[in-house]
């Protein structure tokens, strides 16, 4: 019979079996946790186990039930054949907490006014349970982004966000080129907040230039921004300048990050890139 695993590991949440999994799984009821449990579907360590049964760190949570096809919310957004087949190319790395999507140019990670239908909508259809936003691209850039799929893990992830304990480097093509190889660029915007980045030339042709790029703060926009505020507009943002470009040309090409004592790392190739 299939399973699925879930180690313990965040100590400030219950640790007691059922009201851990009751955090864990966000729509699922108590009652029914404690029903599989008494049925023996759930078992610590694969062993036996009662719903006020103590969690320690290292234990494993082996649960023989699909909870996310059973309980979650309905996904009714009809996908076709080939988008689903793109959507399911673009998962870089998949696991219990997390996956790893390189992120399709031109779609909006979340609804708002003017979008009615998300990436997260699209992914929460294919994969069939919910996913939950640690982070963002804009809707024109393109490449790596974490979507987690619990509470708890969203907790954790975003902790790591705060805290900068996540790191992420772009690329970014102009027409001009910076006077320095690699230097901080370093600005406020218009509500007088601090903008500050590292860049690198990596590559030039007679015609554009390649940059790595990582954040030092992090503000809606920012690297647009400030390279159109340094008088070198990245091809393709024709919100802070109009590069006759049809695509943006940014993309998020590599993170890191340590995520319970494990090491993760995801680059993408040059050929990769949307």
């Amino acid at each position: 019979m299939e399973h699925r695993e879930i180690p313990f590991w965040l100590t400030i949440f219950h640790n007691r079996l059922d009201k851990f999994l009751f955090q864990y799984f966000e729509s699922i009821p108590l009652s029914l946790i404690q029903r599989l449990i008494r049925q023996y579907k759930i078992k610590i360590n694969n062993k036996k186990s009662k719903a006020n049964s103590d969690l320690k760190k290292g234990d494993i949570i082996f649960i023989y039930y699909n909870f996310e096809f059973k309980n979650q919310k309905n996904f009714t957004i009809k996908i076709s054949e080939d988008f689903r087949k793109s959507l399911r190319k673009k998962i870089i790395f998949e696991n219990n907490d997390f996956i790893i999507i390189n992120k399709l140019r031109g779609y909006s990670v979340q609804r708002g006014s003017k979008v009615r239908v998300s990436l997260k909508d699209y992914y929460e259809s294919l994969l069939r349970y919910p996913l939950y936003i640690v982070h963002r691209l804009d809707k024109d850039t393109s490449g790596l982004m974490i979507f987690t799929k619990s509470r708890l893990a969203a907790s954790g992830i975003s902790k790591l966000f705060l805290s900068n304990k996540i790191h992420k480097y772009y690329l970014a093509k102009t027409r001009k080129s910076f006077k320095k190889q690699s230097g901080i660029l370093v600005n406020v915007n218009n509500e007088n907040k601090l903008l500050k980045l590292f860049y690198r030339k990596i590559n030039s042709t007679k015609d554009e230039h390649l940059y790595l790029i990582k954040l030092l703060t992090g503000r809606k926009h920012q690297i647009r921004l400030q390279f159109f505020l340094n008088d070198n507009p990245i091809i393709g943002d024709k919100k802070f300048s109009q590069d006759k470009n049809k695509n943006l040309s940014l993309s998020a090409v590599s993170i890191h990050f340590y995520y319970l004592n494990k090491f993760y790392k995801f680059n993408l190739n040059l050929n990769e890139i949307d």
